[in-house]
């Protein structure tokens, strides 16, 4: 299976560009989208789905023939075809970095960026609305959050978006002043200062 890095999604991109640029308006795009997060959820849950869907061991021809028979009127031709032409290039490992793909080309037609916020409890409604609103006028676009519970932040939030991370955590803060001390006890045992103060105590 291959791993969502930049190489791989670059790969998976020429697709879903393609892929898009046949499927015209927006609602064929959403469909597309739709059904290829219902194709990844399955792989998801089922090991011998996703070990189908993206082995190299599978043979071409077989594959090609079960996502005729389990796809065909069941998706979307454009997005089949897809899959057929993944699996005659003995790429179908990329069906993963494809979703994410078509997600992220959505998101940036209907002017929508997603943003992962991590927190240490659940956000609430309220809390979610105000976070979102804010983002959005920050981003200069609809923010979609992607909510990561980590109870070890202890409180405050980490908000990504991109590769700019905005690191405002408790954890953040206690591990800074960590260092500092860390950081300062060094420099006392290296300089002697910090004998020279008990000495002189």
């Amino acid at each position: 299976m291959a791993e969502l890095n930049a190489e791989t999604l670059a790969v998976a991109d020429r697709y879903a560009a393609a892929l898009l640029d046949l499927a015209g308006g927006r609602e064929v795009w959403q469909q597309i989208a739709d059904e290829l997060r219902e194709l990844v959820a399955g792989m998801d849950r089922d090991a011998e789905f996703n070990h189908f869907m993206s082995s190299h061991s599978v043979r071409g021809e077989p594959r090609r023939a079960t996502l005729e028979k389990l796809f065909r009127g069941r998706l979307n031709d454009l997005l089949l075809n897809t899959l057929q032409v993944l699996n005659a290039r003995r790429r179908c490992d990329l069906v993963r970095a494809l979703h994410r793909c078509v997600q992220l080309r959505l998101e940036f037609q209907q002017d929508e960026r997603e943003v992962k916020v991590e927190t240490a409890v659940p956000l609430w409604h309220e809390l979610r609305t105000a976070i979102k609103s804010v983002i959005s006028g920050w981003i200069g676009k609809s923010a979609i959050l992607v909510e990561e519970v980590r109870p070890e932040l202890i409180g405050g939030l980490v908000i990504q978006v991109g590769d700019l991370r905005v690191d405002g955590s408790v954890l953040s803060r206690v591990q800074r002043i960590r260092r500092g001390l860390a950081g300062r006890i060094s420099e006392a045992i290296h300089t002697g200062r910090g004998y020279e103060v008990e000495s002189q105590a």
